[in-house]
């Protein structure tokens, strides 16, 4: 019983004012009160703010990076940022992490990509406005007229993610850029980029449904669209893990 009572001493929680300054400014980035690309004030602004030492400030942005909340600039402009949390890189390391140590497969990925990403651009054709449906279009022209297959696949990638955000729904969004995000990590450390490609006229087929608001052929030739792409993954998966073992290895 005793040495329980001594374990539980040991513990040191933060203090309570650590986990306020936390709190306060996540609500402030939440509610928007700082936006993506924002400065926060200086350490000694936010320290005479909250009526501690610059210390704990540090401290508590510090922990705030290292959950993707905000990012630290080196230079003259440089400073404390608002990430854009849409579009943090951490879910994407998670996956890819997950899929190393073989806890996840490219398979349960697809799985949940399938799920979503029909509805995705079902919401899209109904909810999307005129200019975010040009903006969906240039993409896709700028697609078909690339030839750097890198390029072609970022523009690839941010048709897939602009999809997801036309539907309205952030989470679809947020879910969607993890997903891409990771799967473009996966091709990248197999250089298959020409395994990837596929006819561009599917992007020109799932534009066209959109931007007529034909939600259920955008449903449909989203859904068959990924089911192809989710068995090209699926079959890279193997030399994927081999790659990623010798890493580790190393």
């Amino acid at each position: 019983m005793d040495q329980i009572e001594n374990k539980d001493k040991a513990v040191k929680l933060p203090p309570p004012r650590f986990q306020e300054i936390i709190a306060r400014i996540k609500r402030d980035i939440l509610l928007q009160h700082y936006r993506p690309g924002d400065a926060l004030p200086k350490e000694e602004t936010l320290a005479k703010d909250f009526g501690v030492g610059r210390a704990l400030i540090r401290e508590a942005l510090g922990l705030l990076k290292a959950q993707g909340y905000l990012e630290a600039r080196r230079g003259s402009s440089g400073g404390t940022f608002v990430c854009d949390l849409l579009q943090s890189r951490g879910m994407t390391t998670l996956l890819a992490d997950l899929i190393a140590m073989r806890s996840m497969s490219i398979k349960h990925v697809c799985d949940v990509r399938l799920l979503i990403e029909p509805e995705a651009a079902r919401m899209a054709a109904l909810e999307a406005s005129p200019p975010q449906l040009q903006r969906l279009g240039d993409l896709v022209y700028k697609g078909k007229t690339v030839k750097n297959i890198r390029e072609r696949i970022n523009l690839d990638v941010e048709f897939h993610n602009q999809v997801s955000e036309l539907s309205g729904n952030p989470f679809f969004s947020l879910l969607m850029r993890s997903m891409m995000g990771f799967l473009q990590q996966f091709l990248e450390i197999l250089d298959e980029y020409s395994t990837y490609l596929h006819d561009p006229d599917i992007h020109n087929i799932l534009y066209d449904a959109i931007a007529s608001r034909d939600h259920q052929k955008a449903y449909e030739s989203m859904f068959s669209h990924v089911v192809t792409m989710k068995q090209r993954f699926c079959d890279l998966e193997k030399d994927y893990l081999d790659i990623q073992s010798k890493q580790l290895k190393n």
